[in-house]
């Protein structure tokens, strides 16, 4: 790591462990634990994360060593009075301990410390044991040097602190920039090239044919001077279209989007795209470059500013042959060199194949039978070449025809031909830059391997039947196994499914990784009926979780012709659940995975007490799942009745989430944005109870990247703009701002309403921001009825009363809802009409539903009849009290009573 890069990280983290706060304890143990070989027992904090008064906070279980820890104020001021206490107390208590650790939230004073230790070392009870005292850039340090490539530490510190998985992100990133191979031939003319097109231009292309080295090239750079750079990063070409995708783009496979053009901008930057879409911009990539950045493209099509490297010359390309370990005679080499030139591919697979033991007599025969090699791009040399190698290869390279593609996901090629396998790809000079997960052959290799009949029908059987077991193998582990390997190998699984040559687990993996646009209903087929099938024979181990998942993405594709449809097609394959029960030997897994699907399914079909039974089930079951908890939240929070209910299922998950325990984020998200739309009182304290967790999650994840953070902060937003203004400032202030562009629809509402709800707050540029809110909004391609109502309110708010009108009568005229008649209340009332509102806001109240929003109806019926002099007016600001279920509201409304 560049050190000017690594100071900064560990600057960054150590302000983010000095606001840790009251959790700092569970936070330092988890730091700790990581660091140490040996066990750690924590007793200093009980289940629920508060502290325990008089043990020792943790201690090895050979008792050998002792850690305290503190997130005192001035821990390290004056005579460092706490550290000492804490000190003493180890040796009180553990009086065996030879390693004493104090580790406390902030930072720690050099010289204070010193003279600490000089002076408790003299005490006797001191004598042979160990001292160390971590303040906050210690523990920071540690982080940065040793934990952050560990996934599983990362992700039980990353909810204390908000920078690290986009840290993390990053150096990973960074560590898969490809490794120079020891066997690189130098070509300093080429260097000297790269640098001074760089010196005079941020942005270079390295331009030419298949395999002659411009990868190679780009990674030599990259690696000679990694020092000017703060960071360096490499990414496939395939998957960036446009540089603007560049402001959030995942650095890692199935990662949270980041914004890379930042990075650049930020200088320092090096930024390699390999095999690069020639729609890039060239000047949006210049724009990106700030001090010291730079970005290097690798492509085929050779334009006027790209840079060619040569071909090799003469004498390098005698260096190449003269490796194999065996010197190429002067005779073979001037057969070669009329043949191939200096194209590096060639002279690579030349070279492998001398080594594995053919003939350089033969190698030349193979060069003249093709005459000059440059005319076909090489393919008839290396088809010869390949021909060569079958012992050696076949078995490795038959993977690639078995796919029908020149990259195949590395883990599964691993599992399939050993690591010795996949290195022997490499050593013979097939494979091509390594991106991502996957092993990808040389184009002109693929090309060529296309002719050879490697694979035939009994090896492709054998390859058929371990993709299906190494699916079964990876499908319930952690991490991204599953995803790379769809990712990879997406086509061969829908062609497997399609020929029905998949037994189960290729349709399970596709259902679990397609988006929604990329579903084939006509792969996923009649789950109804393949759950009755089931109970015929013998079923896969992925068998009942393929039919429910197939029940839940079907759902979501028929969501696209209308909620009635989705309705009506999910009720026919309700019987799905009942069939998938009813099978013998069920797992305990899969009994939860089926009645919390069932209940999924009963909520969305608006039969919720028989969903909450269900869900329910799962709960009091012996594989409790948080899912259930959600959905069970959604269920009760606009019931009176399920209060206490409530309030335990989102105690329950918030209180696992802040142990560090295993809660999906899209289950703790999820929870933030239905949080606001419950019926009663609760809403205020449970959010004012965990608003620390709430605030910390939204930043993190939109910090991230995850699109879900700002969508959860916009419901969440439309309650705490007016009830917690300062939570709501705070959140806002802490989440980057998204470009407009590559957003999604539901992301460009969701920033549009934060926007808009930020207007409301006192002391900010409401005229802008609501201009910015105006922005996202009209950017909606196709926006619903709501994001429509909700533009217009908007519009009111923006003193557009009669544009709102307009769009509003739009609405009314197809279909009338109480929020509509509301807003055409405010805007009749805008334009002089408090008659005609009065009309309007008596019909929204007739329509009203949701008891919680009453207050806010009335209220503005009091306006509209003060308006007119009504002297009873006053009645509706007196019942808008009684119903008003929020704090701030209802202080608000008994101070406009006291007017």
């Amino acid at each position: 790591m560049h050190p000017k890069r690594r100071a900064a990280l560990i600057e960054t983290l150590a302000q983010g462990v000095e606001h840790v706060g009251p959790e700092f304890e569970r936070f330092a143990g988890i730091v700790m634990g990581a660091l140490k070989d040996v066990r750690l027992t924590h007793a200093g904090v009980n289940l629920r994360g508060y502290p325990v008064a008089g043990v020792v906070d943790s201690e090895s279980d050979d008792g050998r060593e002792a850690i305290e820890y503190s997130d005192r104020q001035g821990y390290f001021d004056g005579s460092m009075t706490k550290a000492e206490g804490d000190l003493l107390k180890i040796l009180k208590d553990r009086p065996a301990a030879k390693q004493v650790y104090l580790v406390a939230g902030e930072r720690a004073r050099p010289q204070k410390v010193a003279d600490f230790k000089v002076r408790v070392r003299a005490w006797p009870q001191m004598a042979g044991k160990a001292l160390s005292l971590f303040g906050s850039e210690e523990i920071a340090t540690e982080i940065v040097d040793h934990l952050l490539l560990d996934e599983q530490v990362v992700g039980r510190l990353a909810p204390y602190l908000s920078d690290l998985h986009r840290i993390v992100d990053e150096e990973v990133a960074a560590a898969l920039v490809p490794s120079l191979p020891s066997d690189t031939l130098p070509r300093p003319d080429v260097d000297v090239e790269i640098v001074a097109r760089l010196a005079a231009q941020p942005v270079l292309t390295i331009a030419g044919m298949g395999g002659l080295g411009k990868s190679v090239a780009a990674m030599a750079y990259a690696d000679t001077h990694r020092g000017a750079y703060h960071i360096r990063l490499w990414l496939d070409g395939d998957k960036i279209k446009r540089a603007e995708s560049l402001r959030a783009f995942p650095l890692v496979r199935a990662g949270d989007p980041r914004n890379i053009a930042g990075l650049l901008e930020a200088g320092g930057c090096l930024l390699v795209i390999d095999d690069a879409h020639q729609d890039i911009s060239i000047e949006a990539l210049t724009k990106y470059c700030g001090k010291g950045s730079h970005v290097i493209l690798t492509r085929r099509l050779v334009r006027p500013e790209a840079y060619e490297p040569p071909l090799l010359t003469r004498d390098e390309a005698r260096a190449i042959l003269d490796a194999s370990g065996s010197t190429c005679p002067p005779a073979v080499f001037e057969t070669v060199w009329a043949s191939v030139n200096g194209y590096p591919l060639c002279l690579s697979l030349l070279r492998a194949a001398a080594s594995s033991g053919v003939p350089w007599d033969d190698l030349a025969d193979d060069c003249r039978a093709v005459g000059k090699l440059l005319d076909e791009d090489g393919i008839r040399l290396v088809d010869r070449l390949l021909d060569r190698l079958k012992n050696q290869l076949r078995q490795e390279l038959s993977v690639f025809l078995w796919a029908e593609m020149p990259a195949v996901d590395t883990a599964f090629l691993t599992h399939e031909v050993a690591r010795v396998g996949v290195r022997n790809l490499k050593a013979y000079g097939l494979t091509s830059v390594d991106r991502g997960g996957l092993v990808r052959l040389h184009d002109v290799v693929f090309a060529a391997l296309k002719s050879l009949d490697w694979c035939d029908a009994a090896r492709s059987a054998e390859l058929d039947e371990a993709l299906q077991a190494f699916i079964v193998k990876v499908a319930n582990e952690p991490g991204l196994r599953l995803w790379t390997l769809v990712r990879a190998l997406m086509p061969k699984l829908e062609a497997m499914v399609a020929a029905g040559l998949d037994e189960g687990p290729c349709l399970y993996a596709l259902l679990a990784v397609w988006e929604p646009d990329e579903v084939r209903p006509n792969l996923v087929g009649n789950p109804v009926t393949a759950a009755a099938r089931l109970s015929h024979g013998p079923r896969g181990p992925l068998a009942v979780i393929t039919a429910i998942e197939a029940v839940e993405q079907l759902f979501l594709v028929d969501k696209h012709e209308g909620d009635r449809v989705a309705r009506n097609r999910l009720e026919e394959r309700m019987p799905v659940f009942a069939a998938l029960a009813a099978l013998p030997d069920l797992t305990s897994r899969e009994r939860a995975q089926i009645q919390h699907h069932e209940g999924k399914a009963l909520k969305r079909l608006n039969r919720p007490v028989e969903a909450a039974e269900r869900l329910e089930a799962v709960l009091a079951g012996p594989f409790p799942m948080d899912e259930a908890r959600l959905q069970l939240v959604a269920i009760y929070r606009s019931d009176p009745n399920k209060t206490n209910e409530t309030i335990a299922l989102v105690n329950a998950v918030f209180d696992r989430w802040g142990a560090g325990e295993d809660v999906a984020y899209s289950v703790i998200l999820g929870l933030i944005e239905r949080l606001p739309a419950g019926e009663g009182h609760w809403r205020n304290d449970i959010i004012a109870h965990h608003a620390e967790a709430i605030k910390t999650t939204i930043v993190e994840a939109s910090n991230q990247g995850v699109g879900q953070g700002p969508r959860a902060f916009a419901p969440l937003g439309r309650f705490i703009s007016t009830e917690m203004p300062d939570l709501f400032m705070d959140i806002f202030h802490q989440i980057p701002v998204p470009g407009l562009e590559g957003l999604a629809g539901g992301d460009r509402f969701a920033w549009a309403e934060i926007y808009a709800e930020a207007a409301r707050i006192s002391g900010v540029d409401a005229v802008a921001l609501r201009a910015d809110a105006l922005r996202f909004y009209d950017a909606i391609i196709k926006p619903a009825d709501f994001h429509i109502q909700r533009r217009a309110e908007l519009l009111i708010d923006m003193a557009q009363a009669a544009d709102a009108e307009t769009v509003l009568l739009g609405l009314a005229a197809n279909k009338s809802t109480e929020w509509v008649e509301r807003l055409l209340a405010r805007t009749r009332l805008a334009l002089g009409d408090p008659v005609g509102a009065l009309v309007r806001i008596d019909a929204a109240l007739a329509l009203l539903k949701s008891e919680h929003f009453r207050s806010e109806f009335l209220e503005l019926r009091y306006d509209i009849r003060s308006k007119l002099g009504d002297a009873h007016a006053r009645q509706d600001l007196e019942y808008a009290l009684a119903a008003s279920q929020k704090k701030a509201e209802r202080q608000r409304l008994s101070e406009r009573l006291r007017l």
